[in-house]
């Protein structure tokens, strides 16, 4: 991949190599203005790199339509502006569009399949409220919804979490990772949480201005000097009894 990116003469993506595997949830880290949302959107084609190229099973994605792309990858962005009154079930029959024709409409078999959908993410009542009067944290899971509707083999989200109450954090992190294991597709996510990060991705990269500090496994990359070196802070890994991994500032060194 080996991507370098720049905003006129600003760069901000410098060298950036990596790859997912299927049935695999990467998680991106870093801080604020560490490139994760311009990596994505590079992933995704929406931005073309100054240098490097993305491959996906060995075909450029630079040289595929938006069409083709959509058909490849899912996006569930930080936020969308719907500047109609769509309801929500509309918004995520939208998620179908890349494989219809040119001048088909979507069946009533397709709107039958993104109800399931909402079902299965338990926001099946929402189906008809106009998506523009849905809370922020309803509006993240109607675009997951959407996403997982357009049935791609690459899923990229950018901090999904984030506008979610800490149960349905955990929820939509929990159909994230299922998803990823029973369609055996690729899932590439940025979280501002670590925790969350060590908890459901198996594949790390740890971004530091732009460039990777470390990526690999979790189980090489979550540990205190890599994190203490893209948060510029002291921090402690600690194993619980569940055998997982948690971070947490180190007692009284935080802005030290």
């Amino acid at each position: 991949m080996s991507l370098s990116f720049k905003y006129r003469q600003r760069p901000v993506l410098h060298d950036v190599t990596f790859s997912v595997n299927r049935g695999t949830v990467c998680g991106l880290l870093g801080p604020n203005a560490s490139g994760k949302t311009t990596l994505l959107k590079c992933i995704n084609g929406i931005l073309t790199p100054h240098a490097g190229q993305l491959l996906v099973d060995g075909d450029k994605v630079n040289h595929l339509t938006r069409r083709e792309i959509a058909r490849l990858m899912a996006v569930v962005p930080q936020q969308t502006v719907v500047a109609f009154s769509f309801t929500t079930l509309q918004i995520v029959v939208m998620g179908r569009a890349a494989r219809l024709g040119r001048f088909r409409l979507p069946s009533r078999a397709d709107y039958g399949e993104a109800w399931k959908v909402l079902d299965e993410l338990g926001i099946g009542h929402l189906a008809e409220r106009l998506f523009n009067e849905l809370s922020g944290g309803e509006k993240q899971l109607v675009l997951l919804a959407r996403a997982l509707f357009q049935d791609a083999d690459i899923l990229l989200l950018d901090e999904p979490t984030s506008h979610l109450d800490f149960k349905n954090q955990f929820m939509l992190m929990d159909t994230i990772r299922a998803i990823t294991e029973e369609k055996h597709i690729a899932t590439v996510i940025s979280l501002h949480d670590p925790n969350l990060a060590s908890r459901y991705c198996s594949h790390m990269v740890l971004l530091r201005e732009g460039k990777i500090y470390l990526e690999g496994p979790k189980a090489s990359v979550f540990e205190a000097r890599a994190l203490e070196a893209i948060y510029g802070m002291d921090v402690t890994v600690d194993t619980i009894s569940t055998g997982a991994s948690i971070v947490s500032p180190t007692p009284g060194k935080v802005g030290s």
